[in-house]
């Protein structure tokens, strides 16, 4: 089955897969629910508390990326 990958911490996407049903069940950072079209300049991310994609421009992407690089060094 075709799967897609998020990061866990903040729910950006990072690509497609193919995964078993049941590793779906067990791992983290992988859903069945594929990402939403988006354009140059966005990025979808992934909300895990309510099983959904939504998009977002990339510069808001990129402000997520440096935050959660700041809070782990």
């Amino acid at each position: 089955m075709k799967a897609y990958l998020f990061n866990t911490e903040n729910g950006l996407y990072e690509g497609e897969a193919f995964a078993d049903t049941e590793a779906l069940q067990h791992e983290e950072g992988i859903t069945h629910i594929p990402p939403p079209d988006y354009d140059h300049g966005e990025v979808p991310v992934f909300d895990l508390r309510n099983s959904s994609w939504s998009v977002m421009p990339i510069v808001i992407a990129r402000q997520l990326l440096t935050s959660c690089t700041d809070s782990t060094s």
